[in-house]
């Protein structure tokens, strides 16, 4: 008798075991092209939420997000009250592009 009771629970357990595990495996975010975050290939989670607090992790934010282009870097990075705004410059020192860290989100955005 007792087996059979622990066989029956097995079976009613089994599925909902199953179930859980499958919603784990599929728990990953959709890339929509607007409005929310995804995985980048870089490995962090551009469009995130990430209070920046100092010109440091401005920089490395901006940092992440040229990496794959060669010849550029950081010129200088300058704090006002709700961002970070930073100069990218190419391989001759010509500005190639001027972006704003929001200090509350952590997403950046072309001002050039």
């Amino acid at each position: 008798m007792k087996i059979t009771t622990i066989f029956i629970a097995f079976i009613f357990i089994l599925p909902l075991i199953a179930e859980a595990t499958e919603q784990k495996e599929n728990n990953n975010p959709v890339q929509c092209p607007y409005g929310h975050y995804w995985r980048s290939y870089k490995g962090g989670w551009y469009g995130a939420k990430r209070v920046v607090k100092s010109t440091t992790e401005a920089n490395e934010i901006v940092i992440q997000f040229y990496v794959p282009q060669k010849g550029i870097r950081v010129h200088r990075i300058i704090e006002s009250q709700n961002f970070f705004q930073a100069e990218i410059i190419n391989q001759k020192g010509r500005v190639v592009d001027t972006v704003i860290i929001d200090k509350r989100t952590g997403r950046i955005r072309s001002i050039f």
